[in-house]
């Protein structure tokens, strides 16, 4: 007799069908791109030369060969008028190890791949009648399966090798750049569980801005013929999600590194978004679209320097490459992170650095953040303030083994290794107050502000706020094992040495404990009367006179102590700081501050 299987069994075979197919990927291809590949073949170009699924050149005779495509737009495009589509499927692989020039193109750069028109005139390349030619949103793949689209180097034997910092290298990412009035080289919006991995993505630009007064060394021209600029490198949409960019390094673009909202968590691991000529990431699409419920990013090792700065090209000053900057008051703007009126459930941030923009360092108090938490970072040498958030109400903030520079007036100043007019159109140094750090809580909120060593001259080193009038009464400012060190600088308009805080709202409480402040103009030790807290010096390595003959005597600051420093052994533990900001053992009781002596 045969078994009779009942529909209960029947309804879970089918309902583990299912869960297997959503899990499986949507398709198992691997393409790939080459300088040596060649065109390629669709069903609507019969003469393509080759496939895009071998790691291999075009053998040089036939059609529809086994082999690599010679050029990343044939990804999306295959030269048919008003074409744009994938040829790949979500849960694909694509690889980049560089392109050729397309018939026609000007300013070639083989390897490296410009994406968009090919000339002045949008009439070379492969998007001619296509209205973006940018790379559109890729087909989404699954958690287990994401589509990937890949550097050579993040293919394979993993070899990626990007530089966190300048000066300048030509790393061994791939790059893909935009021209000829090409709004972003790279569409995201839409896209869910795409892993960006081994790429440079720029402009080959430096002769034109869109903004700017007066713009330098001219205005880029927005029609027939076009000037060879790009705006933004990378955008996102309050429905961009599981979004992974790592070994990516996005710079010199006249507007954007990237821009727009998110809609879900997006990570970023060894990343560096620099002089871009607007913002580094500019989260307001223009529309106030907000990020979407259960947006988080993830951020580790990731650069932000030198935004508000048109970048030069070909680069020439390879530790500062910036050709012209601009501020607020300049036609520009220069965040880092730029945030909106919005809200993030969650920022990470570790072994994040801020320098040298022309605004903010972080993300400024319009975005506020359940739960954020900042280590093992740098900020120095940004024109606004350092340090800029705002807390969601019963959020959480925890600032742990950071480095801070309050020194907004360096970029008035020549830098090493920059052209000489690099500053000409700027003077809106130390904006808004010149505060070092500027955030608020909120209601039932915390903030933990532990082992931290910060520096400068601004004129107030913590200014506190609430997000709503006198409603902080709950909320908690802790402050622990921290080291303060204030100096003078004769050409800041407040003439003073830093004031410690200042409580925007009162409502708003501190505490502080084992923490060292020196050459403050408040006086913290007789106002807060703890025992526990140091006004001495923190007597760090090379430490400079307390009153600064030039900015550059913060550059490269020297934060260690030395080993009779009154910082050593005064701390207590905090619980998760194991190590300091250089990844040195914490001794119990540790050291005041980010950093250990060297023995």
């Amino acid at each position: 007799m045969a078994k009779i299987v009942s529909r209960m069994t029947v309804s879970r075979i089918i309902g583990s069908l299912l869960l297997l197919l959503a899990v499986l990927p949507l398709s198992a291809e691997t393409w790939f791109v080459r300088q040596d590949g060649g065109t390629r073949y669709s069903a609507r170009v019969h003469g393509g030369q080759c496939d895009g699924k071998a790691d291999a050149p075009y053998p040089g005779k036939g059609v529809n060969q086994h082999c690599a495509f010679s050029s990343a737009q044939y990804l999306y495009l295959d030269g048919t008028y008003g074409i744009s589509k994938w040829v790949i499927a979500g849960g694909d692989t694509v690889v980049i190890r560089g392109c050729a020039a397309l018939p026609g193109e000007q300013n070639p750069a083989p390897p490296d791949c410009r994406i968009g028109y090919g000339n002045a005139m949008n009439k070379a390349g492969l998007c001619f009648g296509v209205e973006n030619c940018s790379i559109p949103p890729p087909p989404s793949g699954t958690v287990a399966h994401p589509t990937k689209i890949l550097g050579g180097c993040a293919y394979g034997t993993y070899t990626c090798n990007p530089v966190i910092g300048y000066p300048y290298t030509k790393d061994n990412l791939a790059q893909i750049y935009g021209g000829f009035g090409l709004f972003e080289v790279l569409d995201l919006a839409g896209s869910r569980y795409v892993d960006i991995e081994g790429l440079e993505i720029t402009s080959h630009n430096g002769k034109c801005t869109r903004l700017g007064i007066p713009q330098y060394p001219t205005g880029c021209y927005a029609g027939f013929p076009w000037s060879d600029y790009s705006n933004v490198g990378i955008s996102f949409s309050n429905t961009s999600s599981n979004i992974l960019l790592q070994d990516v390094y996005i710079h010199g673009f006249t507007g954007h590194g990237i821009y727009g909202p998110i809609g879900g968590p997006v990570a970023l691991n060894r990343v560096s978004i620099d002089f871009n000529a607007f913002a580094g990431w500019n989260f307001d699409d223009g529309h106030s679209t907000p990020d979407a419920p259960g947006s988080t990013i993830t951020a580790s090792f990731v650069r932000m320097e030198g935004n508000g700065c048109l970048e030069e090209y070909p680069i020439v000053h390879k530790q500062f490459p910036a050709l012209r900057c601009w501020d607020s008051e300049s036609g520009g703007f220069g965040d880092s992170w730029s945030g909106q009126d919005t809200k993030l459930d969650s920022f990470i941030c570790d072994h994040c650095v801020m320098a040298y923009n022309t605004k903010d360092g972080f993300i400024g108090p319009h975005t506020m953040i359940h739960y954020l938490k900042i280590t093992n970072s740098e900020s120095y040498g940004n024109m606004g303030q350092q340090w800029k958030w705002g807390n969601a109400p019963g959020g959480t903030t925890i600032f742990e083994n950071n480095l801070t520079v309050g020194n907004c007036r360096r970029m008035a100043e020549p830098i090493p290794g920059a052209n000489s007019g690099f500053n000409r159109n700027l003077s809106l140094f130390c904006r808004a107050a010149g505060d070092i750090f500027s955030f608020y809580g909120a209601r039932n909120s915390t903030v933990l502000f532990a082992d931290n060593t910060t520096v400068g001259y601004s004129a107030t080193t913590f200014d506190l706020n609430c997000q709503a009038p006198n409603d902080c009464s709950s909320a908690k400012f802790i402050f622990r094992n921290n080291i303060v060190l204030g100096f003078l600088n004769p050409r800041y308009s407040t003439g003073e040495v830093p004031g410690l805080f200042y409580l925007g709202d009162h409502s708003v409480n501190v505490s502080t404990d084992h923490d060292l402040f020196f050459d403050l103009r408040s006086k913290p030790c007789p106002y807060f009367g703890h025992t526990d807290l140091i006004c001495t010096s923190p007597e760090l390595v090379n430490q400079p006179p307390s009153t600064l003959s030039s900015e550059s005597e913060l550059d490269h600051f020297n934060f260690y102590p030395l080993v009779g420093s009154p910082a050593v052994g005064h701390g207590v533990p905090v619980s998760g700081v194991t190590k300091d900001y250089f990844g040195a053992t914490r001794p119990i009781p540790p050291t005041v501050g980010a950093v250990e002596p060297r023995r």
